[in-house]
């Protein structure tokens, strides 16, 4: 679990930070989200308008965790309309030097990032988020006219959700999916840093799958390899039940303590599966998860002591935190 000797272990290099590589070598990159719905600090999401003392504060929050731990950062933003994610776009860019992962539920507000990005010389800090089976023609063509060469590529099979499924959905696509696998598609946008996204579902829809596959991918494909871990118990009805159930008993803090351990204990897991790069939630999150995430790239690098795996950074959680 912790070494892949049979295969070589590809490191993304995006503006300076490195992704990828054997386990223990590189530091677990983390991006927390922010302008997600319902963030409190967007004022107006269609209009893109937001407290930008308090985001900066969140933004520079991360960048000091980062500092601190070895752990580096990647600013992940969620954008409703093209107005508003052209607008937090350029107000990241101006306030970090971080890779910016565009994000958005609509395909034509992620088109308008990537456009504006490549007119404004900010393409190669963009990390498109994601070429997947739904991906639109539009989506293509403009990543492929860009600058941009960063992006996640979802394994994410409707068809089947098996381990083999998700690497099939990667490497050849599916009947009545895509002709084509997500890597086949990605190399034709021009993509040079695939970050591979195990799609991380609901219990009864793949959980489990979604961190199995984080192995097969750094075994078969030697990609790096991660994804949004917290959607596992953002959807789990058995802890909404239970929080609820914790609430009417007037246990407050029990629920809020519940929700919080599953959230960042989802994380964990996959951390110590050997992750290269974590979408953990919400931003605000960011000092729970970034010492324990340094904790376990800490513990795994002594772990591959014996196979002479060693960081190859000077700025490693293994050289600060222990």
């Amino acid at each position: 679990m912790f070494y892949y000797p049979g295969k070589k272990q590809k490191v993304c290099d995006i503006c300076g930070v490195k992704v990828g590589g054997q386990p223990g070598e590189y530091p677990t990159v983390l991006a927390g989200t922010i302008f997600y719905a319902g963030h409190k600090i967007v004022k107006d999401e269609d209009k893109g308008i937001f407290d930008e003392e308090a985001a900066e504060e969140l933004i520079k929050m991360e960048e000091e965790l980062a500092d601190e731990t070895g752990n580096p950062m990647m600013a992940h933003i969620m954008g409703e309309s093209e107005e508003a994610i052209i607008r937090y776009l350029d107000w990241v860019a101006d306030v970090t030097d971080a890779p910016i992962i565009v994000d958005s539920t609509e395909a034509e507000v992620k088109v308008a990032a990537v456009k504006h990005a490549q007119e404004v010389g900010l393409a190669e800090r963009v990390v498109y988020n994601s070429i997947n089976a739904s991906v639109e023609d539009e989506e293509i063509q403009t990543i492929k006219e860009s600058d941009c060469n960063s992006a996640i590529v979802l394994a994410f099979n409707p068809m089947d959700a098996s381990v083999e499924g998700r690497m099939k959905i990667l490497t050849e696509g599916e009947e009545g999916v895509s002709e084509k696998g997500m890597l086949e598609i990605s190399d034709e946008c021009g993509i040079e840093n695939p970050l591979i996204d195990t799609a991380y579902t609901p219990f009864g829809s793949g959980a489990g799958t979604a961190y199995k596959v984080t192995l097969a991918v750094k075994a078969k494909l030697g990609l790096p390899v991660g994804g949004a871990p917290h959607n596992v118990p953002s959807a789990w009805d058995w802890l909404r039940d239970f929080m609820k159930k914790l609430k009417e008993e007037g246990k407050e803090e029990w629920a809020k303590l519940a929700h919080e351990s599953s959230d960042w204990g989802s994380n964990v897991v996959a951390a110590t599966l050997c992750c290269d790069y974590l979408l953990f939630g919400p931003i605000e999150n960011a000092p729970a998860i970034w010492p324990v995430v340094a904790m376990v790239d800490a513990l795994i690098v002594e772990a591959n002591e014996d196979v002479g795996v060693e960081p190859q950074v000077e700025e490693h959680p293994a050289n600060i935190v222990r």
